[in-house]
């Protein structure tokens, strides 16, 4: 028995490792002008696979371990008590949103500086991308566009990014086709990392 709880144990730790330092390959192909993007996700054994695809129509498809497909699946129309639970988790997730962005605000900057170091430190290649943005607020857009400048693999005959420093509207346009891989260990540092730090 306690052969079994121990070989279930290293399983598990086993699993976590993989998980925290495996490369997940990415794909990023999105026109923003039409509002389509197909972002794909996944490990070397495609233990996690997924998918998120609105060039059709809004498909989010994740599976885990082969088997389990916990999101993608069709509506179904609830009762009266389904829908008042409804309406409950959306105030209850109207709540969440807001303090959410309490904590964005509070760390803006401190977010979008993480953001670049973990991006850069991930091994992405770009293979054509004709973007122009603002952030709403020039000292955001102008911070945002100094961390692009930062990344190495901005730079290319097929890359093109510009920011609209006048704009009060925050918006983004363009196309772009990526994609790379990344390591969940670096992510969750800087998540940590951010949420840990104290808001200005």
């Amino acid at each position: 028995m306690i052969r079994i709880i121990l070989i279930i144990i290293a399983v598990i730790l086993a699993l976590i490792a993989y998980f925290l330092f495996a490369p997940f390959g990415f794909s990023l192909v999105g026109d923003f002008d039409r509002k389509t993007i197909r972002f794909s996700l996944h490990d070397p054994l495609r233990l996690v696979d997924l998918l998120i695809d609105t060039s059709v129509e809004e498909k989010i498809d994740l599976r885990i371990f082969y088997l389990i497909k916990p999101l993608g699946q069709k509506k179904k129309q609830g009762t009266d008590a389904d829908k008042s639970r409804h309406k409950d988790k959306k105030k209850s997730r109207g709540k969440r949103k807001g303090s959410l962005m309490d904590f964005v605000k509070k760390r803006l900057s401190l977010i979008i500086k993480n953001a670049f170091s973990f991006l850069a430190k991930c091994h992405i290649h770009i293979r054509s991308a004709v973007l122009s943005f603002s952030a709403g607020e020039p000292d955001t857009t102008a911070l945002i566009y100094g961390g692009l400048a930062s990344l190495p693999f901005m730079y290319g005959r097929q890359i093109s990014v510009d920011a609209d420093l006048l704009s009060d509207e925050a918006f983004i346009r363009g196309r772009i086709d990526a994609g790379g891989s990344i390591f969940v260990c670096i992510l969750l540092y800087y998540v940590i990392k951010t949420i840990a730090a104290k808001g200005d």
